[in-house]
């Protein structure tokens, strides 16, 4: 099983970087945390990532760039120049150069199915289409509580931090 790493968008328009994050999800050993458009979020979102893709063209971002890397953070700007020689990936390029230039060794390999039992693709699907905790435990005649414990078992299976993550994996494995 391939390494999975953590990725925060930085980008200064808001639908930029959602889209941006989700053309990331066809990459399986990229899991987008979140999109921001700030460096001030960015700065309270990077506990939960390996690496950041970032706008310069946000107000702070070079000074953002330096500080994240200081703290082992791996930085890649979209696009753009300025006076920070750190990694670009023009946007003229495709998603895959910017997914290799976060996660080194990205590719398009085949995904291999998701490590889960029987009942925690149960959930998944039901989660998937949108269900809360209490509706899949209904759905299924199971507690909320065990609900809960399987998808905690397999967010751990899946080296992702949350349903939305562990779905977006999905969605990419289909």
């Amino acid at each position: 099983m391939s390494l999975r790493r953590g990725v925060v968008v930085a980008h200064k328009e808001m639908m930029v970087a959602e889209g941006i994050a989700a053309a990331l999800t066809r990459y399986p050993s990229v899991v987008p945390v979140v999109a921001t458009t700030s460096v001030d979020a960015l700065a309270r979102l990077t506990d939960r990532a390996q690496a950041v893709a970032l706008d310069p063209e946000i107000p702070g971002a070079e000074e953002a760039a330096r500080q994240l890397r200081r703290d082992g953070i791996r930085v890649v700007f979209i696009g753009g120049v300025g006076d920070d020689e750190g990694i670009r990936v023009s946007t003229g390029m495709p998603v895959a150069s910017l997914a290799s230039a976060l996660i080194p060794a990205t590719g398009r390999r085949a995904a291999a199915p998701l490590p889960l039992t029987k009942r925690q693709r149960e959930i998944l699907a039901l989660v998937a289409q949108g269900l809360a905790g209490k509706q899949v435990a209904r759905h299924l005649g199971i507690s909320p509580k065990t609900v809960e414990r399987h998808k905690t078992k397999m967010f751990a299976r899946l080296g992702v931090p949350n349903q939305t993550a562990a779905v977006s994996l999905a969605m990419t494995r289909e």
